[in-house]
């Protein structure tokens, strides 16, 4: 497994049943950590990378305290030219969560070709070897993408990311993106480990029910039938 990332935090995830977009951002915005919109809302890719047999995807499944995901994320267009990707390798410790990024050289995902065919030896050339070791044997799972809105709480402690608009895509596939039915808005609390006492205070003032949501489970049994 990769050396532990720099910096661990905690990561809450909430799912707003039956709301839409415009009331979870009215809630977002009254709440009293005084969030605010930090960056313009953007459109976020991730290609998930996993193992034949989907250990990755079991690993969650099943719970395991220390768990790895594996993508490739860009922002924007969601195929052809890819100009700045970047290798994420996001961890799970417990409670806690990190990632370690890689900048990749460009990418071209051509619509309609098959994931599954997608050749990323160059792509993986870059890389110090010991995360290229971790990453060559792994194949292209699942391809998500989704709008997402940026907040920062008013004392800058803590982070709010609000998601809608989902859509997954099978490796083989990459015309007729599935969607969750019925749509959901996913918050996502993200904060460091001396925060996490104020933290139930601000959680608790979000009106939507905790989960252990991941979209790449989602995504996974949208789109294998699981």
């Amino acid at each position: 497994m990769d050396s532990s990332p720099a910096a661990l935090r905690y990561e809450r995830k909430f799912l707003a049943h039956g709301c839409s977009l415009d009331q979870v951002l009215t809630t977002v915005r009254r709440h009293p950590a005084l969030f605010r919109q930090v960056y313009p809302p953007r459109t976020v890719n991730n290609l998930y990378l996993d193992s034949v047999s989907l250990r990755d995807y079991a690993d969650h499944v099943a719970g395991i305290a220390d768990r790895v995901k594996t993508r490739i994320r860009w922002y924007g267009s969601p195929a052809g030219a890819i100009a700045r990707p970047a290798l994420e390798r996001k961890f799970r410790r417990g409670t806690v969560s990190g990632k370690l990024s890689y900048s990749l050289p460009a990418l071209d995902l051509a619509l309609g070709a098959p994931l599954a065919a997608l050749d990323l030896a160059a792509a993986w050339a870059p890389l110090p070897d010991a995360i290229r070791a971790l990453v060559s044997p792994l194949r292209p799972a699942l391809v998500n993408r989704y709008q997402r809105r940026y907040f920062l709480s008013g004392d800058g402690q803590f982070r709010l990311t609000v998601d809608w608009d989902l859509e997954f895509l099978a490796p083989a596939v990459t015309l007729h993106p599935l969607r969750p039915t019925p749509p959901v808005v996913i918050l996502e609390l993200k904060y460091g480990p001396a925060q996490a006492e104020a933290a139930g205070e601000v959680s608790g003032r979000l009106p939507y029910r905790l989960t252990r949501c991941s979209k790449y489970v989602l995504g996974i049994e949208a789109t294998r039938g699981r």
